[in-house]
Parts: C-alpha cells; structure tokens; sequence
C-alpha cells in the first residue's frame, strides 16, 4: 500500500504514518519543510530505505496541492489512501483569547486537497481518512461533561469551527448521511462558492472519518472504544488514535467504510 499523508509532520498523522511504514507500506509526506525528519532517526532509516517519499509543499497553496499529487501518484505506484491529519496549534491574545490561524486552515487545506484530487469520477478510487474531533456540534457538545463543557467552549472553540467546515466538505463530497451537518461553518470558514471547487456531490466513494475525544500525549494501549454513536469517552491518546488507523482500519476497512467514528477511552 502507498499512503499520501497530509498533516503528519507530528502528532496522530506522524504516529500513523510509522505504523505504515513499520507494516512495511510506503508513505508520501508532504511537508513544508522537508528537513523536518533530519535528527529523527527512525524516520530516517525509512527515507533511507525507499519507503518514504518527501514532497515539499503547503496545503493551503491549491497548485502545491496539485503538484503534490502528481509526484505522489505514479504508474507503478498509485496512491492507495490518503491520511489527512492536518491540525493547527492554538495562539492566544487578550483581545482574541484561544484561536488558530488561519481560522479555516484545515477546512482550506481539505478544500485544496479535494478540489485537486485527479481521478474523482474514476472506478478505482484512493481511500480517504479524515480526522476530524467529536465535541464540534451542539448536540456532540451536549453529551460532554459539564467540567469540560467550558474547556471545549473556550479552549477549542476555534478549532472546532474549522473543523465542522471539514466536515461539511466531506458531506458535500461523500454524500454520506454520516457526515455531521448541523448548522454553520461560517463564511469565514467556507467562503460562498466552495462547492464549485471541490466537484460534483457524493463522488467520494471511500471515505472514514475519525473523530478523537479530546486528545493527549499518552502512551499508546490498545484499549479503547470506537462506534458511531459512542459516547461518554471523554480522552484519547494520540498514539491510540494511530493504533486504531494503523491496525482495525485498514485490517476492516469494509466495516469502516462511509462512516464517522469517535474514539475514546
């Protein structure tokens, strides 16, 4: 298998793409910079062996987005998922409090991503995994504790509204019932037109959202929970979250396929 990972410098993106590697796939990162893997080592023994390939490019750049899809699909080795872990670091002011910026970088980042894929009424389609968050809909915020309502009112609320913007791209796209649609984004995280861009409704044939409760640095374990409709989980490590994609995922894709799951502890 060839995975084209967007969004995996660091963090579930980077954790999940080692479990490809470890399994003996090959990988395609894009990465704004490229020397990023220069002091780690595990990574470079994989660069080394051939397993990795490094496109240098930025997401939020449509025609880097189109190049980088040309240098990671080829005739004798065709993309066979893509893995979109792109996330933004939280900045804070007085004036704005907790935000991300651009406010609609993983919205945009997707937008570019779908909008550029260059097979989209194809018979065989790449597989698409899409991590999202849970929490992001008033009803999802409605089954969160009430010690960490304010958290995630406060703390994630604007990663969250960017998030929803993903999510209505990947209705848009899929054409899945399991998309949540509840109301919003806002114009300022999918501007009017988008749908021009990113093509004809319900072309995306393979597609699985993952939507982590809130996220730690913990170590990885291997017990968790994962469901639709799962609730009352309230944390997941970044490393479990990997060991989910990297393992059940492609090992029951079918189960998967057309849904958006939670994952927590």
């Amino acid at each position: 298998m060839k995975a084209f990972a967007i969004g995996a410098s660091r963090n579930i993106g980077y954790f999940t793409a080692l479990k490809f590697l470890q399994q003996g796939h090959t990988v395609a990162f894009l990465l704004r910079k490229t020397n990023v893997f220069d002091n780690d080592d595990t990574m470079k023994s994989f660069i080394a062996s051939g397993q990795v390939q490094l496109i240098k490019g930025d997401a939020l750049v449509e025609d880097d987005m189109r190049r980088a899809w040309a240098e990671a699909s080829s005739v004798d080795a065709p993309v066979d998922l893509v893995l979109f872990s792109v996330g933004g670091t939280l900045q804070f002011t007085l004036k704005k409090g907790f935000f991300i910026h651009p406010p609609n970088l993983c919205t945009a980042a997707l937008l570019n991503t779908l909008s550029t894929y260059p097979n989209p009424s194809s018979a065989i389609q790449t597989k698409f995994v899409v991590i999202t968050s849970s929490g992001i809909t008033q009803s999802s915020h409605d089954d969160l504790p009430c010690v960490m309502k304010p958290m995630y009112s406060v703390l994630l609320k604007s990663p969250h509204a960017d998030k929803l913007g993903m999510e209505k791209l990947l209705h848009h796209s899929s054409g899945s019932s399991a998309v949540w649609i509840e109301a919003g984004p806002k114009k300022e995280i999918l501007a009017t037109g988008w749908e021009s861009r990113v093509g004809e409704k319900g072309w995306l044939k393979h597609l699985v959202i993952v939507r982590p409760s809130f996220l730690t640095d913990g170590p990885e374990t291997g017990v968790y929970q994962v469901g639709e409709d799962l609730k009352k989980r309230y944390t997941i490590s970044r490393r479990d979250v990997a060991h989910f994609i990297g393992g059940t995922l492609l090992e029951k894709w079918d189960e998967f396929e057309g849904k958006g799951v939670v994952i927590g502890y």
